[in-house]
């Protein structure tokens, strides 16, 4: 049997050195490109036993290079950013080349520009799955899996993360400043603090209470147009939490070529000052009501970020190239069957992760809820 080829941009990311480790866990055979514009020194050269070939191009200079290399690939996977101005691109060239296509995209801006090529995309024959790494991701998935639980009717969800500040790195830096930015779209830039809305919410161990802000996330655009979801909110903060008013402070930064260097000089000069610090780790919680019914799914733990975005997207790789996401078309992770994608997580997963269920009642908990249970009632539910 023919090895299914994946196409992986950026791959000499930090986001795409989970991903990778995610390859090397399944046995899948698959033939890997890796494509970057620079390979660091401690790139990978093997992925578990799977064929690789690296490739060095930067495509935005050498378009016609991007088209060759997607022509007969089975799935690309993009991983570059900002997806803002380089999603766009990406995905026109996938559908030009009519390979399937995925990516991490966690820019709610650049969101509404990838399900704009919708069309295109069935045109072409070619399936989207966007944003599929942790959150969002993940976090799509759950709140799938919590909707085929709960009561009939329309729903509502809440999306609350913190990251460790030690995974400000790379991309994620000025990723995070066009969060504040674009948190508040009729405000037309970054608003005020106050307008974020800021709060304490209190993480499983070893996370325990962080600071949390309004910020823009895909999950609010996407979750109302796939499932029942009519209303949902998402917030996010760094730890310690000096790092989130960082991150508010240099979104108010003027624009100009120096913008973005000067965003990643900030923040590793702070970086620097707590260098000593012992990293705590990350947290999602994510709440799910139909009325007075409702499942919450929260975690905390010491998974690196690297690991928490690209293994989920190794598992939504190997679910699209099953032919599993619903398709053609661009479409986001709530559109997957549960099953599907926590049976793949498994495979490329490393173990561990230390997410917990709870049947809730006005946003209460009431009792404990297994997932295996409610992959149960999701697959009688579809």
């Amino acid at each position: 049997m023919t090895k299914p080829t994946v196409v992986v941009l950026g791959a000499a990311g930090a986001q795409a050195s989970g991903l990778l480790r995610g390859f090397g866990r399944t046995e899948t055979d698959l033939k890997l490109v890796l494509c970057d514009r620079a390979w660091r020194d401690d790139a990978p050269l093997e992925v578990g036993n799977q064929e690789v070939h690296r490739v060095l191009f930067d495509l935005l200079s050498e378009p016609d290079k991007l088209r060759e290399i997607l022509t007969g690939a089975d799935l690309v996977v993009n991983l570059t950013g900002p997806y803002y101005t380089l999603g766009p691109i990406i995905l026109d060239a996938a559908i030009e080349a009519g390979t399937n296509y995925l990516d991490i995209c966690d820019d709610a801006d650049a969101t509404e520009l990838l399900l704009q090529r919708d069309e295109a995309a069935k045109a072409a024959g070619v399936t989207a799955l966007i944003g599929m790494g942790s959150a969002p991701g993940t976090t799509n998935v759950l709140v799938r899996l919590a909707l085929d639980a709960l009561p009939a009717g329309d729903a509502s969800a809440s999306i609350t993360w913190c990251v460790d500040a030690k995974d400000m790195v790379g991309a994620v830096v000025p990723h995070f400043a066009h969060s504040f930015s674009t948190a508040v779209p009729e405000f037309g830039g970054t608003p005020g603090w106050e307008l974020l809305a800021p709060e304490r919410v209190s993480f499983p161990e070893p996370v325990g209470e962080q600071l949390v802000v309004t910020l823009s996330h895909p999950e609010v655009l996407t979750l109302p147009r796939f499932t029942r979801v009519t209303k949902a909110h998402n917030k996010g903060g760094l730890i310690p939490e000096d790092f989130t008013h960082l991150g508010w402070s240099v979104s108010r930064l003027p624009d100009g070529p120096n913008r973005t260097a000067s965003m990643h000089t900030i923040f590793e000069a702070a970086l620097a000052g707590h260098s000593e610090r012992e990293p705590v780790g990350s947290g999602l919680i994510v709440d799910v009501r139909v009325g007075s019914d409702g499942i919450s799914f929260l975690s905390g733990g010491q998974m690196s970020q690297d690991d928490a975005t690209g293994t989920p997207a190794a598992a939504g790789s190997l679910v699209a190239l099953q032919g599993k996401v619903p398709g053609p078309g661009v479409v986001s992770p709530e559109v997957l069957e549960p099953a599907d994608f926590f049976t793949a997580l498994r495979d490329v997963s490393a173990g561990g992760g230390g997410m917990t269920a709870y049947r809730t009642r006005d946003g209460e908990i009431v009792e404990h809820v297994r997932i295996r249970d409610l992959l149960t009632l999701s697959a009688v539910a579809s």
